[in-house]
């Protein structure tokens, strides 16, 4: 009898040692949790680092889609400014077109256009390139042999049917390294129109 009763006092006694820490952890989270007094400097060594970071990526993000913005509109621009055009293109008109996509995007970096003016072949299937002009280091000027590189990019045409395309890129720079992503990288923009006035743009040499 007595053994029996020493025994359910030791496993009272472990019990209680088992349950001690649960209790003492969980009073001190509770505590912890409903405290309303602190440190304004160790909070604010806190908060600080994650509140300049999460504005210098607010600036980051906003930057770089309001530099696609300005890249897609100098784009569009330059396409239907050639669209309507019924003089002959010169090379001083095409660079006339690069000076205006530099001034829309207004940006320190690197830009490059090409201007290419297509024809389709509905025999041949195919597209063949009546002119392309080039400014800038990014592109090389299309032709006959190299501009089905882009055929899932040009949209369906009637035979004989001519299209103008413009591509331009952007290298661009964020202004602050917010710690994902590529700090650098290129802005490409794709826009493609039909002549509005004539059906066929002559080139005068080479653009």
């Amino acid at each position: 009898m007595a053994s029996t009763n020493c025994m359910q006092q030791r496993c009272l006694s472990m019990n209680r040692l088992k349950r001690i820490p649960f209790k003492s952890v969980s009073g001190f989270f509770g505590r912890f949790f409903r405290k309303q007094d602190g440190v304004v400097s160790i909070e604010a060594i806190m908060v600080f680092p994650l509140l300049f970071w999460s504005m210098w990526t607010s600036y980051t993000y906003f930057d770089g889609y309001r530099q696609s913005a300005r890249n897609l509109k100098a784009a569009y621009a330059i396409a239907d400014i050639l669209s309507r055009e019924k003089s002959t293109v010169t090379a001083q008109y095409v660079t006339t077109m690069y000076d205006l996509q530099k001034f829309m995007i207004a940006d320190r970096s690197a830009v490059s256009m090409r201007i290419s003016f297509i024809r389709y072949d509905k025999p041949d299937d195919r597209h063949y390139v009546l002119w392309s002009c080039v400014r800038g280091d990014s592109f090389e000027k299309w032709n006959n042999g190299t501009i089905d590189q882009i055929w899932d990019r040009i949209p369906v045409m009637a035979d004989n049917a001519s299209m103008i395309v413009v591509e331009t890129k952007d290298h661009y720079k964020r202004p602050f390294k917010i710690g994902f992503g590529d700090n650098d990288f290129a802005i490409d923009k794709f826009i493609f129109t039909q002549p509005r006035g004539y059906h066929n743009i002559n080139v005068s040499g080479d653009c």
